[in-house]
């Protein structure tokens, strides 16, 4: 094999955030976000697949197909799966509070703050409450309006393109995959784990619906699962080059949603073992005041960042520092069912019904976990009029409640076995994390009482805890069975599920809904 063909996956692999950067600069100035007809979208999918397995092929031939080289394939091939899926998703499908761009006027959805930032680049001058999306902290709104003001400048006089927007939201989406791979990585998971890790993480669905969605979702996710990746990395390693990006990232995420905050529990329980470690460490001395004058750095950057919007808004109008905007959709409302049924109520589910029921149609989605699941899945999509969707939904439905299952049988393994690990604080921050994501998701869910409330990209740091314990349960040695058996079967599932989600996204461009009965609410 000549050197030139020996570098490819190397190169991807060790410049993944400049390479992804540059493919999807080169898909905005061909396209423009936007393939005519949706077939080209996967069209262009298929072409991409079909490139990815050739060259796994090849490399297989030629003995050179390591698990590191698998993993630069697979994550390539979720990265063709998101594009495709972005370039045949048009503005307004499947997006979350966009509203419709209109040039003079400023909604009071994602687009109307776009816009507005866009026009004035000024913070919001007015109360936020009852302004619709306005109460977000403004760092996605400002960099969205940046972008739309570089990207104008390349248009004709009098003309926009909104749909560029997308681009931003595909290359946040592929950073935060990138980020939580590494992260999960940095946990201890053995490297032959990884390969089923990549298959887990490079094409989760929720992650390929906010791939074109023009919300402040994803910038925040990305920056989430950065933070957290440079915040092991400084409990791991020290330095400041850990602690100032992970302030940075921390920050900017609180900047663009404040939920970013729950970070806190984590990785606040592994600043404070690691200042304990090194104050009492007696060989080097200054070990603990350099950690110590570290995190006050931490916090000097990270604090004003995070909460200066939070605080000028309280300071200049009164509004409160958790103020969340309420829907106002009656068919959303799930006032009426006590905590006892959000949280154990379980309905047909999943033999009758697994795409969501948002109440327009008289069904309601009223249990918190059961929502979670399929908006990790699905989001609010309902395929129900198509037999080839409906059944590979169902299969990855199924899938992916068999990995569920076997991540919470990994996450009693590591809780039983923490003691025979390395990495025993990293593993309890993945059980604090998992702990106050689902604390949240609920107390959120209960608070504001609305179907959309429950949605999956509210606790998408679950997917890292979720990928961790997965992982373990693959070392789980199960009597009368080979000493690699339960590995096997993880790897197995996560192949399984990554085809699946690969497949339902790359066909979801076929469905035509059907007619929908609407009912009074009741």
């Amino acid at each position: 094999m000549s050197l030139k063909q020996d570098k490819v996956t190397a190169v991807l692999s060790k410049h993944p955030f400049l390479i992804t950067a540059l493919l999807v600069l080169v898909a905005l100035i061909a396209t423009g976000m936007q393939l005519p007809g949706k077939a080209s979208g996967c069209v262009l999918m298929v072409c991409g697949f079909v490139l990815i397995i050739g060259y796994g092929i090849f490399l297989k031939q030629k003995k050179l197909l390591t698990d590191e080289a698998l993993v630069t394939l697979i994550f390539a091939a979720g990265f063709v799966l998101r594009m495709g899926y972005t370039l045949y998703t048009d503005l307004y499908t499947r997006q979350c509070d966009l509203g419709d761009f209109e040039e003079g006027s400023y909604n009071t959805w994602h687009s109307g703050y776009i816009l507005f930032i866009r026009d004035t680049f000024s913070v919001p001058g007015f109360d936020v409450r009852g302004m619709g999306e306005f109460y977000h902290p403004p760092f996605h709104y400002f960099v969205s309006a940046l972008f739309l003001r570089i990207y104008d400048i390349f248009l004709p006089k009098g003309t926009h393109n909104y749909e560029a927007l997308q681009a931003l939201s595909m290359l946040w989406t592929q950073y935060a995959l990138i980020m939580a791979y590494k992260t999960v990585k940095l946990i201890g998971i053995k490297k032959e784990n990884h390969v089923a890790a990549a298959f887990v993480i490079s094409a989760f669905p929720a992650f390929t619906l906010m791939s074109a969605s023009i919300n402040n979702d994803i910038l925040s996710i990305m920056l989430f699962f950065t933070g957290f990746y440079f915040g092991i990395k400084w409990y791991q390693e020290g330095s400041w080059k850990n602690i100032i990006p992970a302030a940075l990232c921390i920050g900017f995420g609180m900047m663009t949603k404040l939920s970013v905050g729950m970070i806190a529990f984590p990785l606040g329980l592994l600043f404070i073992v690691k200042l304990i470690r090194d104050l009492k460490d007696k060989k080097e001395k200054k070990a603990g005041l350099t950690s110590f004058l570290q995190l006050v750095v931490f916090g000097v950057i990270c604090a004003p960042l995070g909460l200066w919007y939070q605080i000028r808004n309280y300071l200049k109008f009164g509004v409160p520092f958790t103020y969340v905007l309420r829907s106002e959709n009656v068919y959303q409302d799930l006032s009426g069912y006590t905590p006892f049924q959000r949280i154990f109520g379980f309905y047909g589910f999943p033999i009758e019904d697994y795409y969501m029921n948002l109440g327009s149609d008289g069904e309601k989605d009223y249990n918190i976990f059961i929502a979670q699941v399929k908006t990790a899945l699905f989001g609010g999509e309902n395929c129900r009029d198509d037999f080839t969707m409906s059944m590979a939904g169902y299969a990855l439905l199924l899938v992916f409640l068999a990995l569920i299952v076997i991540s919470v049988i990994g996450m009693v393994y590591a809780v039983i076995t923490l003691k025979k690990r390395k990495s025993i604080w990293e593993e309890i921050s993945m059980l604090v994390l998992a702990i106050t994501q689902v604390a949240s998701v609920i107390s959120f869910s209960l608070n504001y009482p609305h179907i959309c409330s429950q949605d999956f990209r509210y606790s998408t740091p679950l997917l890292l805890c979720g990928t961790v314990f997965l992982m373990r349960a693959g070392e789980i040695k199960i009597k009368g069975t080979r000493e690699d058996s339960a590995a096997k079967l993880v790897k197995v599932l996560s192949l399984v599920f990554f085809v699946l989600a690969v497949l339902f996204y790359a066909i979801l461009w076929t469905y035509v809904k059907g007619e929908v009965l609407v009912v009074d609410p009741v």
